[in-house]
C-alpha cells in the first residue's frame, strides 16, 4: 500500500498559495489580513506570533521547574503558578493579535452561506465591526480595570496592573490587525470605516444603552438574545458573547468594569485550563517528531486484513491518534490527507472515504487526553483524570461500532472494496515496538493523575517534554525548526480556543448572578426519571451542535447544565462524557458539520456527497450515544475501578 508522504504539524512551513480547504472555508470566517511588504509590519508580525510561542514555552519549562523541586527536591517554589497564569493571560491577549490578523476566530457561518454571494463582503464588513466594538470595548473597560487595581501579588509583591494591562494592549493591537483586514472586492475605505463605526458601536453601548428600553427587561433575557442576534449578524463567538454581555450589564445596570474583571479572571485565576495549551502543544510536538507513520503502520498491520481494508485502518488510526493529537479537527485533516487517495485506490468511493474519516476521527475525542474533556471538566469543574478515563470505553466502543459498520458496508453496499495483506506476526511485533513509545505518552499521563503525583496541568507540561524527547531520540523527526513552529502554531491554537472562554466569563457570571440554573432546574423538578432527564438534555445538546461549534457550545451550555445535573443527582463525569460525544455528532451533520467540511476539503470531495454516504454511518454513532444514555456503567465503570471516583 502506498501512502503519501507524512507532513507533520509543524514539521514544515505552510504554503502560502492557497489551497481547497482555504476556498471552502473562506466565507465562514472573517478575512485575515492582506498580505504587506512593509518590512515594519512583518517585523510586527514576527514579533508578536514569537512573544505568544516563547510565553507557551515558559510557561511550560516553569510547570516542569515547579515539578521537579517539588517531588525532586522536596522545595516547592512559591511563584511558578502564580506567574504562569499571568502569562497565560498575555499569551490569550496577544494570540488574540495573531489570530484576528489570520481571521481564525470562531464564527457561526449558516447564516452567512444563507446569502447571495455578492452580499458576503458586506457581512465580512459587519463582522468586522462587530468585533470591531467587542475589542474597543475590552480595550477601554481593561483600562478602568487598571486604575481601580490597587493588589500586589502574593509571590512576587507585583502590581496586578502588570496582569490587566493584557487587556488593553491585546485590544488595540487586534483594532489595529483589523485595519488590515483583507475583504474581497472591497476598498480600503470601506474596512477603516467599518472598524470606526465598531469602535463607535463600543461608545454607544457603554454610554447609550442605559438610556433605552432594554432597562426594563430581564438583563439575562438581553444578553442571550443580544448574543444571538450579533451571531446572526456574522460577530466571531466570542466577540457576540462579550458585546451581548456588556449590552446586559449596561441595561441592568451593573458596573461595567466587572465585564473586563470576568473576563481576565476566567482565564488568570483558573489553573487548570493550562492544561489546554499544553496537551495542545504536546499534540503538535508528537506530530513533528514523526509518529503518525509509525500509529499508521501499526493500524495496518493490526486491522488492514480485515474485510473493508483501509476503512478499518482509517478508524484504527483515529483510535490510536486519539491519545496524541487531542484534536478532532486535526485528526480529521491529516488522516484524510494520508488515507482518503489509498482508500481510492482500494475501492472506497471517495465521498465515502471522506464521510467515514469525519465519523472516525471523533473517536479523537473520547480517547485521552481530549482537549474536549479538558475544556469541560474547567467549566464543571470535574476530576481531569476520571473523565479522561471515563472516555476510553465509550471512545472503543464508537471504534468498534464503527468498524462493524464498515465489515457490513464493504461485504454488501460497497463489494468492490479490497483488503490488504495479512502482515506476518514479525511485522506486527516491529510496527509494535516502533509506535510503543508513543503508545506509552498518554498512558504514562494517566497513571501520573491517577497516582496523584502531578496536576493535570503539570501533567500536560511533563508530557510536552516527553514527547519532545521522544521525537528528538526515538523518532528523531524534531528539530529546533520543528518544534518552534508547533510552538507558534499551539499559541495560534490556544489563542482561539481560551479568548473563546474568557469571552464567556461576564455571560457565566451573569447567569449565575441571575440564578438561571437554579430556574431551569426548578421548571424540570417533575422530571423525576434519570434517565428521561438525559434524554432531554442530549435532545437540546443535538439541537445545540446543529448550529454551534464544540467549543462556544460547550462554553454556553455546561455553566447551565453541570448545576441542572448536580441537583438532580446526575454523575458530572457520566454527564460529561454524554455531552461531549451530543456536541460532536453536530460536527457530522448539516448546517455547520465541521469535520465534514475539512475532510471533504482536504479529500477535494462534493461537501453534499460527503454528507450523502455518511448516511450509512449515523445508526451505529446513534446506537452508541443511545447506550451511553442509557448504560452509565459504560462511562463510570473505568474511572471507579482504577480509584479516580
Amino acid at each position: 500500500m502506498a501512502i503519501a508522504p507524512t507532513e507533520h504539524r509543524g514539521g514544515t512551513v505552510p504554503s502560502s498559495e492557497p489551497t481547497k480547504l482555504d476556498e471552502l472555508h473562506e466565507s465562514e470566517a472573517l478575512p485575515g489580513a492582506r498580505s504587506t511588504r512593509l518590512g515594519a509590519l512583518k517585523v510586527f508580525d514576527r514579533v508578536i506570533d514569537s512573544v505568544t510561542a516563547l510565553l507557551l514555552i515558559a510557561m511550560v519549562t516553569l510547570s516542569i521547574v515547579q515539578v521537579f523541586m517539588r517531588y525532586v527536591l522536596g522545595a516547592p517554589l512559591a511563584w511558578p503558578e502564580e506567574m504562569s497564569r499571568w502569562a497565560f493571560l498575555w499569551l490569550v491577549m496577544l494570540g488574540c493579535v495573531t489570530v484576528t490578523r489570520t481571521g481564525s476566530h470562531i464564527r457561526m457561518s449558516m447564516f452567512v452561506h444563507l446569502l447571495p454571494v455578492r452580499a458576503r463582503p458586506y457581512t465580512d464588513l459587519l463582522g468586522i465591526a462587530l468585533s470591531a466594538a467587542s475589542l474597543a470595548l475590552i480595550g477601554y473597560l481593561g483600562i478602568g480595570l487598571l486604575g481601580e487595581t490597587t493588589g500586589l501579588s502574593i509571590s512576587g509583591g507585583v502590581s496586578y496592573r502588570w496582569l490587566y494591562l493584557a487587556l488593553p494592549v491585546g485590544a488595540f493591537l487586534s483594532l489595529l490587525n483589523l485595519l488590515r483586514s483583507d475583504v474581497a472586492r472591497v476598498r480600503r475605505p470601506a474596512v477603516y470605516a467599518a472598524v470606526v463605526v465598531g469602535a463607535a458601536l463600543a461608545l454607544v453601548v457603554l454610554e447609550g444603552i442605559q438610556y433605552s428600553y432594554l432597562i426594563v427587561l430581564d438583563p439575562t433575557t438581553v444578553s442571550l438574545v443580544a448574543s444571538m442576534l450579533l451571531l446572526a449578524l456574522g460577530a466571531p463567538v466570542a466577540h457576540a458573547l462579550l458585546l451581548g454581555a456588556a449590552v446586559a450589564f449596561e441595561a441592568g445596570g451593573l458596573p461595567d468594569v466587572v465585564v473586563a474583571n470576568h473576563f481576565a479572571s476566567q482565564v488568570s485565576t483558573n489553573f487548570t485550563m493550562l492544561a489546554i495549551p499544553f496537551f495542545i502543544l504536546m499534540g503538535a510536538l508528537m506530530n513533528a517528531g514523526g509518529i503518525t507513520r509509525a500509529i499508521i503502520d501499526l493500524a495496518l498491520s493490526l486491522v488492514g486484513h480485515l474485510r473493508g481494508g483501509l476503512g478499518q485502518v482509517n478508524i484504527a488510526t483515529s483510535t490510536l491518534l486519539g491519545g496524541l493529537s487531542g484534536s478532532s479537527s486535526a485528526d480529521s485533516a491529516m488522516v484524510a490527507k494520508l488515507l482518503v487517495p489509498p482508500m481510492e485506490r482500494a475501492g472506497y468511493p471517495r465521498a465515502f472515504a471522506a464521510a467515514l474519516t469525519a465519523m472516525g476521527s471523533i473517536t479523537t475525542t473520547m480517547i485521552p487526553p481530549s482537549i474536549s474533556f479538558l475544556l469541560y471538566a474547567s467549566l464543571a469543574g470535574v476530576s481531569v483524570g476520571a473523565l479522561f478515563m471515563a472516555g476510553v470505553v465509550p471512545g472503543l466502543i464508537f471504534a468498534g461500532a464503527l468498524m462493524t459498520t464498515v465489515w457490513l458496508l464493504a461485504g454488501r453496499i460497497y463489494p468492490g472494496i479490497r483488503a490488504e495483506k495479512r502482515t506476518p506476526w514479525s511485522a506486527k511485533a516491529r510496527a509494535l515496538t516502533f509506535a510503543l513509545p508513543a503508545l506509552l505518552l498518554p498512558l504514562g499521563v494517566l497513571m501520573l493523575l491517577r497516582g496523584g503525583a502531578v496536576t493535570a496541568t503539570e501533567a500536560g507540561a511533563v508530557a510536552c517534554l516527553f514527547a519532545l524527547v521522544i521525537g528528538a531520540t526515538v523518532y528523531r523527526r524534531s528539530t529546533l525548526r520543528s518544534t518552534w513552529l508547533a510552538a507558534l502554531e499551539s499559541a495560534s491554537d490556544t489563542a482561539v480556543i481560551l479568548f473563546l472562554l474568557a469571552a464567556s466569563g461576564p455571560l457565566a457570571w451573569l447567569l449565575i448572578a441571575e440564578q438561571v440554573p437554579t430556574t431551569v432546574a426548578r421548571s424540570l423538578e417533575a422530571v423525576d426519571s434519570q434517565a428521561l432527564l438525559m434524554v432531554l438534555i442530549v435532545v437540546f445538546l443535538l439541537v445545540i451542535g446543529l448550529v454551534l461549534e464544540p467549543p462556544p457550545a460547550m462554553v454556553l451550555v455546561v455553566p447551565v447544565l453541570a448545576p441542572i445535573a448536580e441537583m438532580a443527582d446526575i454523575n458530572l463525569i457520566w454527564l460529561g462524557v454524554v455531552l461531549v460525544l451530543s456536541i460532536m455528532l453536530g460536527q457530522i451533520t448539516p448546517p455547520v458539520g465541521g469535520l465534514i467540511f475539512i475532510a471533504a476539503g482536504v479529500a477535494r470531495a462534493k461537501v453534499s456527497s460527503v454528507y450523502w454516504e455518511a448516511r450509512w454511518l449515523y445508526l451505529p454513532v446513534a446506537v452508541v450515544l443511545a447506550l451511553l444514555v442509557l448504560v452509565p456503567a459504560l462511562s463510570l465503570w473505568l474511572p471507579r475501578a482504577l480509584g479516580f471516583q
